[in-house]
């Protein structure tokens, strides 16, 4: 679904201001450790007190300790370590981006103008907690950028001007058959990634914004050139190396193509 300006699930993902942050700090191992700690813990609790009251203290103690001890070492560590990975966010988007500190300024700013496009996205047949009114944060495209949120707090952050292919496949090869999402590829990476969480709608939606604001990219799975097909679920590193050398001679790749 799109999230256009003025809606309120909107809002609340810009709300801070600092987006690229909010990303970095969403999931990531650190905040796994931090909530097995506090599992632990709870489970302390549920031990301990039940037995203290029942005036076996040194028992409610002993055991409980066996769950609050890691539990809280696993709590402060994950807390640590959460801090560290934030104080050093933006050194992640720089090595992940090639961007430097000024560019990286660039960008947070249109991800707060009222011209970026937004996808919110409800995963199907996953349990993720995401409904009509909290939607997942899909995608987002700036005026010069392409930003997907991934897992464990890290993005799949792209300029336009580099992205090659979008496409929504129902036959992404997965564990025991196929799964169904979109695939994209830019000139900078050395593989297509996948996310296979965007519901259909989703894709499409993010395909026909990537396009409207960047024509050459390629929005079918299948093309030929030069009597060879490419298809960006299995060829996706001979594409890049096909792009980059055609190119080199400073003319429209897509051009070049032919498709079925």
């Amino acid at each position: 679904m799109i999230l256009a300006t003025g809606d309120k699930r909107r809002e609340k993902f810009l709300k801070s201001g600092r987006v690229l942050w909010d990303l970095r700090n969403a999931g990531g191992g650190s905040k796994g450790l931090q909530a097995g700690g506090i599992t632990l813990l709870v489970f302390a609790a549920l031990i301990a007190l039940p037995m203290i009251a029942m005036d076996f203290a040194k028992g409610g103690m002993v055991f409980g300790g066996l769950f609050a001890v890691p539990g809280l070492l696993l709590l402060l560590g994950g807390i640590l370590s959460q801090k560290r990975k934030m104080k050093n966010y933006l050194s992640y988007y720089q090595k992940e981006t090639g961007f430097d500190l000024e560019e990286l300024r660039q960008l947070e700013q249109e991800l707060l103008e009222p011209d970026m496009f937004m996808v919110g996205n409800v995963p199907e047949g996953v349990e993720t907690g995401a409904s009509e009114k909290r939607p997942q944060l899909g995608c987002m495209i700036t005026k010069h950028y392409f930003v997907m949120p991934m897992n464990m707090g890290k993005s799949y952050i792209r300029r336009l001007s580099d992205m090659l292919m979008a496409v929504y496949s129902q036959e992404i090869p997965g564990i025991n058959g196929y799964k169904h999402g979109l695939v994209f590829l830019s000139s900078k990476d050395d593989t297509a990634y996948i996310n296979a969480l965007l519901t259909r709608d989703s894709c499409e939606e993010v395909i026909h914004e990537l396009y409207e604001r960047n024509p050459e990219v390629i929005t079918q799975r299948v093309f030929y050139y030069d009597d060879r097909k490419y298809d960006i679920i299995t060829d996706s590193p001979e594409i890049v190396k096909l792009y980059q050398e055609q190119m080199k001679q400073a003319i429209s790749f897509k051009s070049l193509l032919t498709f079925p």
